[in-house]
């Protein structure tokens, strides 16, 4: 019987994200490199290779801050839930 004060919070909390959620989708703001029909020189390749480098840390780099923000996210849903569940066990009995 202790949970039934429980279920209207996460009713609240899982009705509540579509209001709460980002008004758009972010996305990564990465320069995909265009490989040429045919590579000429050294240099080309190299310079090609050195893009593909750099463009795939720039997807790296925005998935990991993704994960970050999401992991923020879900932490502060846990310690409001966490808050909650203080308040009804010692501020309701």
């Amino acid at each position: 019987m202790r949970y039934r004060h429980f279920i209207p919070l996460i009713l609240v909390v899982f009705s509540s994200f579509p209001a709460f959620s980002d008004m758009f989708t972010p996305s990564p703001s990465c320069s995909k490199p265009y490989k040429p029909y045919e590579f000429t020189s050294q240099w080309q390749i190299d310079s090609f290779n050195d893009d593909v480098m750099r463009y795939k840390q720039c997807i790296a780099d925005f998935v990991e801050e993704m994960n970050d923000a999401s992991e923020k996210h879900l932490n502060a849903a846990d310690d409001a839930i966490g808050e909650w569940n203080q308040f009804v066990n010692y501020e309701l009995k």
